[in-house]
């Protein structure tokens, strides 16, 4: 279970710095063509892999920092998420709304899991994104996130149906203590480091490169930079909201686990698209009133 925001997938690498008092002995300086040299010709030197405690401070760094940037609303949706099990638990009147939701999700079957994650993500995210913004207009670009992320994420769901139904045959069904630390960690360190943060990450690389896989290909080689500094910053923030959220949800019955983390991925997407969209607001308004400011002083030292 990954959903991550696409403003996370900005095509930057981190900026690796060796650890003080470290020796760093850098082969490439020295692997030099021993053909002549052109003295009116610069000689390209290969470059230097970066080592890996770098690239795991570095990851691990960007990782946790945008967990800490992120945790107001993460712990907004963990707190959404647990008030639902409540009343599911505690509240018998609240038993109806979840007894139809199982039902519907039950005749749908996959095709619940498939359109219910990529209109949520897709539509109704970029929907209110358009309803956020200043202008409040539907562009193309809004059209163009719009279908990319309805396709990525409904592919997301339909597998997740298929894998759910997979973790109740090999893990068993219930909410007991091993089912679902078992569902957790699977779900954490074997379904998402496999498949589903790569998906996501080389996904929206794609996407920023205007479609062009030969970009994406070429900087997924060689792939242990690729992975160090673009896919383990993903995973690590995915892992601090994740590891809980993936938690609460396998603490509900099998038949509404897929319903529930549906709306997981919508609140999350939501809350992050809505706290992007005020703060870029915030921005050009500051902006506005320090250039009316210095319009102002001017202004004013132009009459003394």
């Amino acid at each position: 279970m990954i959903a991550i925001p696409e403003i996370t997938f900005q095509d930057r690498d981190l900026r690796l710095t060796p650890a003080p008092m470290k020796h760093r002995h850098y082969r490439g300086r020295n692997r030099i063509d021993n053909r002549s040299i052109e003295w009116e010709k610069a000689t390209e030197l290969p470059a230097d892999a970066p080592f890996w405690d770098d690239m795991l401070q570095g990851s691990l760094r960007s990782g946790i920092d945008a967990a800490r940037r992120t945790s107001k609303p993460a712990l907004f949706v963990w707190v959404a998420m647990a008030v639902i099990a409540f009343c599911y638990y505690m509240v018998p009147s609240a038993r109806g709304i979840f007894s139809a939701l199982s039902a519907f999700q039950e005749r749908s079957g996959v095709w619940f899991s498939t359109f219910g994650m990529g209109l949520s993500v897709g539509i109704i995210v970029e929907s209110v994104k358009v309803f956020m913004s200043e202008e409040k207009r539907w562009t193309k670009q809004h059209t163009e996130n719009a279908l990319f992320n309805f396709v990525v994420f409904a592919l997301m769901g339909c597998v997740q149906f298929y894998r759910y139904d997979f973790q109740e045959q090999f893990f068993g069904v219930g909410t007991s203590f091993r089912v679902l630390v078992s569902k957790v960690l699977f779900d954490q360190f074997v379904w998402t480091v496999l498949i589903a943060n790569p998906y996501q990450t080389i996904a929206y690389l794609w996407k920023n490169h205007r479609y062009r896989w030969s970009e994406v290909s070429s900087q997924m080689v060689p792939f242990k930079p690729f992975w160090g500094m673009k896919m383990l910053p993903v995973l690590v923030s995915n892992w601090a909201f994740w590891i809980p959220m993936a938690s609460l949800v396998y603490c509900f019955p099998s038949d509404l686990q897929i319903p529930l983390s549906i709306l997981a991925v919508t609140i999350w997407v939501l809350v992050l698209s809505v706290l992007t969209s005020t703060k870029r607001t915030s921005w050009k308004i500051q902006q506005h009133l320090t250039h009316r400011l210095h319009c102002q002083d001017w202004w004013l030292q132009a009459r003394s």
